[in-house]
């Protein structure tokens, strides 16, 4: 991975003041939650019944999709819809502002797609980094303790 300079321009919109930052924090912060950008993609689509989104989300416990859910509805950005059928009927889809979130995360999945490669090599090279780190200190400590190096068999 090639090294980038410094950038000295700043950000298209500025840097961000107090609000705006904590408006970034709050933003991030709704989806913080490990299934609840899934979610949002899910129904983003359409409205889905809890059993359609437990199938559509592979790994995603009953718990956490009930729990998550309930947040995105406290938050605001999905709204929960009580069929009066026997037996009772709930569908879920995105709020107004859910569907403003998603339009705001597309440029995110963007430079999520065209910097994938680059984030890969980058923890790539980071994690051999820490390897060779972890050997070398173990090497320095065998050889402060007076021991004799490892020998390679």
């Amino acid at each position: 991975m090639a090294a980038h300079p410094a950038s000295t321009t700043a950000l298209p919109y500025g840097a961000p003041g107090e609000d705006d930052l904590e408006a970034l924090q709050a933003a991030v912060g709704v989806l913080a939650a490990k299934w609840s950008v899934v979610i949002l993609t899910r129904l983003s689509t359409g409205s889905s019944r809890f059993n359609e989104l437990l199938r559509q989300i592979d790994g995603v416990s009953r718990r956490m999709l009930s729990a998550t859910l309930r947040q995105l509805e406290r938050d605001g950005l999905v709204e929960r819809h009580v069929y009066a059928r026997v037996p009772a009927r709930v569908g879920y889809e995105l709020s107004p502002a859910g569907m403003d979130l998603m339009a705001a995360l597309a440029p995110l999945a963007g430079w999520g797609a065209e910097h994938r490669a680059e984030v890969f090599e980058a923890r790539e090279q980071y994690d051999r980094l820490q390897e060779w780190r972890s050997s070398r200190e173990g090497i320095q400590a065998r050889s402060r303790a007076g021991a004799p190096p490892a020998s390679i068999h």
